[in-house]
């Protein structure tokens, strides 16, 4: 029997998405939920039960089963949960909606999730953990990296160049041939008119950056490969 594990019991629409893949695929017999909050254990979460935490994995098998990293609270605890999912071996699954267009799109990974009215640009390249919410726009030729996420409505233009870890709020907007770097914030609604400097947070109409606290997290095992 073939499960699809859904890791993280805080987002319903990810649960819905998952059922809309199996119906036009039929890749999963079950689709069953995990959390690392014991009082979610045994609900229910879009009619799918929440089993166990994510040590459930354990059970697993590499051969049938897939597994999806659900968790989207920031772009840090979301690469620090998938750290902990990928040590039990399972393979991510691909969650792209029927509806959305795949031609001429690069997926550098099997870990991406797109929505359902998520517009995905000709030539475009999302990178592994990347999630694009239902109306965001990743434009022609523009790149996400590695754990980003596009919040429902946000656009990304043509050829921009989005860094990994990076989080776009809501209805914001970055304007083409920009370049957004690492473990940047784009506030709900901001517009960005220029590139971005790593670690900021931009908010307004226009854009102002904001230089982010040293002490706010990044994940360990990336801050070398920046610095080289």
């Amino acid at each position: 029997m073939s499960t699809l594990f859904i890791c993280g019991a805080g987002n319903v629409e990810g649960v819905r998405l998952a059922r809309r893949v199996n119906e036009a695929e039929r890749r999963w017999d079950r689709i069953v939920i995990l959390d690392d909050d014991p009082e979610k254990h045994g609900r229910r979460l879009a009619g799918e039960e929440i089993i166990g935490p994510f040590d459930e994995l354990r059970n697993g098998d590499p051969e049938t089963d897939e597994v999806s990293n659900m968790v989207a609270r920031s772009t840090a605890g979301r690469w620090a949960a998938r750290e902990k999912i990928a040590s039990f071996g399972l393979p991510f699954a691909t969650l792209i909606h029927p509806s959305v267009d795949r031609e001429s799109v690069t997926f550098l990974s099997s870990d991406v999730t797109a929505y359902q009215n998520a517009v995905l640009g000709a030539e475009c390249k999302i990178d592994e953990g990347g999630v694009v919410f239902m109306g965001a726009c990743l434009g022609h030729g523009a790149s996400m990296g590695r754990c980003s996420v596009l919040a429902p409505g946000a656009i990304i233009n043509a050829r921009v160049e989005v860094g990994l870890g990076v989080y776009v709020g809501s209805n914001a907007s970055v304007l083409p041939d920009l370049a957004v770097g690492d473990w940047t914030t784009i506030g709900a609604c901001s517009m960005v008119l220029q590139s971005v400097a790593s670690g900021s947070m931009v908010m307004g109409v226009p854009g102002k950056a904001l230089q982010m606290r040293k002490g706010d997290p990044m994940p360990h095992q990336l801050r070398a490969e920046q610095r080289s």
